[in-house]
């Protein structure tokens, strides 16, 4: 794994929802009862930003067309079976520092 630096935790507080751009990787990085999750800023329906999109639990809601995902898994939870799922990024926190593996984007599959 290759991890990168995104800031400090305290950048993103519980209940957050962060868009964040590095290596020119769009993410949304939201904290979740203090667990970081980080997803492509990318609707994989349409190509359109989600970061403006509507977070309940693990769930987001694409802002354009109403499309929800997993941010846990990211699976397409209206078609599951046979939709593009959402690419969600491995997160963790060391010392004080949000760090995100870019080069392991993951989903249902993967």
């Amino acid at each position: 794994m290759t991890w990168t630096d995104l800031g400090p935790a305290t950048d993103f507080p519980d209940g957050s929802q962060r868009c964040v751009k590095h290596a020119d990787h769009p993410l949304v990085v939201m904290n979740v009862d203090g667990t970081l999750h980080a997803v492509a800023n990318v609707c994989p329906h349409a190509g359109l930003p989600l970061g403006e999109g509507e977070r309940r639990g693990l769930t987001l809601t694409c802002p354009y067309h109403g499309y929800t995902y997993s941010i846990k898994d990211g699976r397409d939870l209206d078609d599951p079976e046979f939709g593009q799922p959402l690419r969600v990024y491995p997160v963790k926190v060391e010392g004080d520092v949000v760090r995100v593996d870019l080069s392991r984007p993951g989903g249902p599959d993967g």
